[in-house]
């Protein structure tokens, strides 16, 4: 059972990743909302998380350089996936460096999924 954590600022993408995994995995696969930095914080305070999908822009920030530091400090053993809407079109950076498994992007995470994302059960690094 891998459990997981999306931080995102869009509810539509919630409504989304909600609704696949549940059709898809049923209740092997818990999965928490988090709609702002804050709450993502406070829910990784009350419990640990397999996976961590969090939104490159995450409002009122500007980019995940600006809340990766928080989310790194509290995420334990937590594979982060930086999530963004446009991979190719944007300059992330040297992400990995801050811990970032990978980028996914938003239209193909479902796809991700699909492929064998939550299955993974260790860091692909290891």
């Amino acid at each position: 059972m891998q459990t997981i954590l999306l931080v995102d600022d869009d509810p539509h993408q919630h409504e989304l990743l909600s609704f696949y995994l549940d059709e898809n995995f049923g209740p092997d696969c818990p999965f928490v909302s988090a709609y702002a930095l804050d709450e993502a914080l406070a829910e990784l305070h009350i419990q640990s998380f397999d996976i961590i999908l969090l939104d490159n822009r995450l409002r009122p920030h500007h980019s995940y350089t600006e809340t990766i530091g928080a989310i790194g400090e509290v995420s334990g053993d937590s594979r982060i996936y930086l999530i963004s809407a446009a991979r190719e079109c944007e300059r992330l950076g040297d992400y990995r460096a801050h811990g970032i498994v990978d980028v996914i992007d938003k239209f193909e995470l479902r796809q991700a999924i699909s492929d064998g994302l939550i299955g993974r059960a260790r860091h692909p690094s290891q």
